[in-house]
């Protein structure tokens, strides 16, 4: 694409939002690659794009991210909100690894097992099926960012947690946590637990899922990294294989991670194991100061929302408030699905708020 078609592209972006003023908010995801992040009006991590949604004033809400991202805004919306998703395409290969079956087989293979009154506790990175059985049962959403503080809640009132569906974030979330390897137990596709100790005595069963971006990162390419940037300081996403982060001088959300490096002040350097538009757009960001990626990976899904995209979604809404055209791209949850989701999203926040 040459330059005068970039430059439209985006002009156009510019002055579709500029004509529908305060009655739109774009917000974005850290992972969207740069031409889309410079036409949001909040970049930021799953747990804030969460909240901005539930508080935003705009009449639509387009949610540049992949679809579990705007399905939690439709749910946390008013009701005279509408929330739009440039591509419904744009998916997310964990929170596919999981549906209500999966999750309803697995808590049912946990009290099978003796585990009494398990919590579950749903990654931000799951769908709107999966968080809406976690808050029919008492349970709750969680983030990178605030897993530990959530699954500690559930531990703390007697009750263990079905985590699902990252294995490695709630691998992470158990050591931060301090929990014995005797009390913590994978669970897999098929109902069957593994671990070392006794389930009825378990205390973080995690469902056997992954994140294909986070995966690709290997302990080949840490020290690989160690040996090019000494004393460069590696911060990696909790997402990574448990062996990578042990090796890691700290993990993070994308929050977390853009955080530190703010805050590390110039001239430090950073190696950074997550997904490379959010490290590169870092890079660029701080120039003051070294980052760089433990290694080029990509989300595909992430990429699917463009500028053309984008453009769509406000042109529809344009020909939606002029009756001249239907609103193109709208994600909706409603009725019980809806209520009982949000539950699950709101405990969350209620309790990383301090409010439960």
């Amino acid at each position: 694409m040459n330059a005068t078609m970039t430059d439209d592209l985006d002009l156009r972006v510019k002055r579709l939002k500029e004509s529908l003023g305060g009655r739109v908010s774009v917000p974005a995801h850290h992972y969207q690659r740069p031409n889309i992040v410079r036409h949001a009006d909040l970049v930021g991590d799953s747990y804030r794009l969460a909240v901005a949604a539930s508080r935003s004033e705009a009449s639509y809400i387009i949610l540049c991210g992949v679809r579990f991202m705007a399905e939690s805004a439709a749910i946390l919306a008013r009701p005279d909100q509408r929330v739009l998703s440039p591509d419904l395409a744009a998916g997310c290969p964990m929170a596919d690894m999981i549906d209500l079956a999966g999750a309803s087989m697995a808590l049912a293979s946990l009290k099978a097992a003796g585990v009494a009154d398990p919590a579950p506790v749903v990654y931000m990175n799951s769908n709107a099926d999966v968080k809406a059985l976690a808050g029919s049962l008492g349970g709750s959403v969680c983030t990178s960012s605030n897993a530990s503080a959530v699954v500690r809640h559930y531990l703390d009132r007697g009750r263990p947690v079905f985590f699902a569906p990252d294995r490695n974030l709630a691998m992470n979330t158990a050591k931060r946590l301090g929990l014995d390897s005797g009390a913590v137990f994978l669970v897999g596709k098929d109902g069957s637990i593994r671990g070392q100790g006794d389930p009825s005595r378990g205390l973080l069963f995690a469902w056997d899922g992954f994140c294909h971006v986070h995966r690709r990162f290997t302990l080949d390419q840490v020290r690989a990294a160690r040996q090019k940037h000494p004393g460069a300081r590696l911060i990696v996403h909790p997402e990574c294989d448990p062996e990578l982060v042990d090796l890691s001088d700290d993990s993070g959300s994308t929050e977390g991670m853009q955080n530190a490096i703010r805050d590390g002040g110039p001239g430090r350097a950073w190696i950074v194991g997550t997904e490379s538009n959010f490290v590169l757009r870092l890079a660029s960001e701080y120039p003051d100061r070294t980052v760089e990626p433990l290694a080029l990976s990509y989300c595909p899904d992430m990429s699917l929302i463009t500028r053309e995209t984008l453009i769509c979604s406000l042109e529809s809404i344009v020909a939606f408030e002029s009756g001249s055209g239907p609103l193109v791209h709208e994600l909706r949850i409603e009725g019980q699905l809806r209520d009982q989701a949000a539950s699950a999203l709101r405990a969350m926040v209620d309790i990383v708020e301090g409010r439960s």
